[in-house]
């Protein structure tokens, strides 16, 4: 009965200042950082009321930004200090010595904070309370009177209340405890991690896998910078529901450079919560049973995430150039001559390390072996691949006008239908063989002699004029013969006559 009238009378003091507010309050933030036993951790002022005090806490010092988490006290009895580091740790090794060791008050507390601000809204938890609209002092008091009542207390006491509303919310949080069997740390265990692929990654490629380790349902994964994320298979997958041992890729299937990403995980919760602050004095900066200053229980906020990153690398890809090569044939009969009134030629292009769904032309020109000038006569096609590695025609339409000549074919690749730029690709060597044609030569036509005939279309008669004959080589030869036959007979002739 002498420590109740002891914590009454107190309360009382309490009650004269409750109408003093220390500073504005601050804003529960995202827990964006996991803290563990033996961790360092920054208390700021504390916010509420003048008899019932909200830490914030960050777990980095200096504290930059919003709280990582917020504290209670579950020590009433021992000053607090503000602006100073305290270390985390479990419940296990609480330095102090009210209620609190026993592993049952523990499960109260937990049970507590569990349903309490800020691991609730303040609109959650008022509705919950049955004190819609409830201010954020009036739930820190509601919340800071139930934890004393089972730290410090262990009985009801008649509180000194700031409103009806926090009235409400202590009894509805006190009777939740009793009825329940309490909450452990367990209860407050959030995992979620990723890991990275330990293989070489290298561009225009699936990087991966990402490997999702957590035991909430799903988690969100985000990548920084940007990349889309996709299954092994390389499909979209939703990033923001991605569950546990799920295997991510990040699609670079296209780029060529080398880079990095940062490839984070987020699952809602901390398992901070249940976690206590062992404080020191100014007398001693390490905290002891006989020298600390009020022991704090961290509580994560409603916003609260527990995060992982995991950065991968990856190399250039050494992608080669796109190579052409060509034949030319006679499309007629496929061989390499060409009549010598011309005809249709295909050169068939064989071609190298294209990117499969990319449109490309192909323009080519005949040029003339002996001097090596174009010809005008050119052809072109437009064409998709479906592999890296094949082949396409171009067809080219021979004039007459080339007989006894030697064309060859010069080629070039250019990606899409613009052929003005500079070509990918080109295959113009006039000694290449397996890309040259020779044309015919034109035939020659043979002539026959004609009689010229007299005077009006008549035959010479004796003492008139001769014909003229119109003779060619043969002619002379049959003329020159027959006179060598005649002198041939007049000498035999003569020799007769002897």
């Amino acid at each position: 009965m002498k420590q109740q009238n002891k914590y009454l009378s107190r309360l009382g003091g309490w009650a004269g200042a409750s109408a003093l507010v220390l500073g504005a309050l601050i804003a529960p933030g995202a827990a964006s950082a996991a803290v563990e036993a033996g961790d360092s951790v920054y208390i700021g002022d504390g916010v509420g009321l003048a008899g019932t005090h909200l830490y914030p806490i960050w777990s980095e010092t200096p504290a930059v930004g919003d709280p990582n988490f917020w504290a209670y006290c579950v020590e009433h009895d021992i000053s607090a200090r503000e602006r100073v580091e305290g270390t985390v740790g479990t419940a296990d090794e609480y330095l102090g010595a009210n209620y609190f060791t026993d592993p049952v008050i523990q499960g109260k507390v937990l049970w507590v904070l569990a349903h309490s601000y800020p691991a609730l809204t303040l609109e959650e938890f008022g509705a919950a309370a049955g004190a819609p609209g409830i201010s954020r002092n009036d739930a820190i008091e509601a919340t800071q009177y139930a934890i004393w009542r089972y730290t410090d207390l262990n009985f009801d006491a008649a509180w000194a209340w700031e409103t009806p509303d926090s009235e409400a919310a202590y009894w509805h949080l006190v009777n939740g405890a009793n009825a329940s069997t309490g909450m452990t740390p367990a209860d407050f265990a959030v995992t979620a991690s990723i890991d990275a692929p330990s293989a070489p990654q290298t561009a225009d490629s699936l990087v991966g896998p990402f490997v999702v380790d957590t035991n909430r349902p799903t988690v969100s994964v985000t990548v920084d910078p940007t990349v889309s994320l996709v299954d092994a298979d390389g499909d979209a997958i939703d990033a923001s529901a991605v569950v546990d041992g799920q295997a991510l890729y990040l699609d670079l299937r296209g780029t060529t450079a080398a880079g990095s990403a940062t490839v984070s995980v987020a699952a809602e919760g901390s398992s901070a919560t249940g976690k206590i602050v062992s404080v020191p004095t100014t007398n001693s900066p390490t905290p002891t049973a006989d020298d600390h200053a009020q022991t704090i229980i961290l509580v994560a906020p409603s916003t609260a995430t527990t995060t992982d990153a995991a950065t991968v690398e990856w190399t250039t890809t050494a992608v080669p150039a796109p190579v052409i090569g060509t034949s030319l044939v006679d499309s007629a009969d496929g061989d390499r001559i060409l009549p010598w009134n011309g005809g249709t030629v295909i050169d068939t292009v064989a071609y190298q390390n294209l990117v499969p769904g990319t449109q490309y032309t192909l323009t080519g020109e005949l040029h003339d072996k002996a001097d090596g000038t174009a010809t005008g006569i050119t052809g072109s096609t437009t064409f998709t691949p479906e592999t890296a590695n094949g082949s396409v025609d171009v067809t080219f339409t021979v004039p007459v006008g080339y007989a006894g000549g030697t064309l060859v074919a010069f080629e070039r690749l250019h990606e899409g239908t613009d052929t003005t730029g500079e070509p990918l690709a080109v295959h113009e060597d006039i000694d290449d063989a397996a890309q040259t044609v020779t044309i015919e030569k034109a035939p020659v036509t043979p002539t026959t002699p004609t009689a010229t005939p007299g005077p009006k279309g008549q035959l010479a008669t004796t003492g008139g004029d001769l014909p003229v004959i119109a003779v060619g080589a043969a002619g002379v030869m049959l003329a020159v013969g027959a006179m060598i036959l005649l002198a041939g007979r007049a000498r035999r002739k003569t020799v007769d006559a002897d």
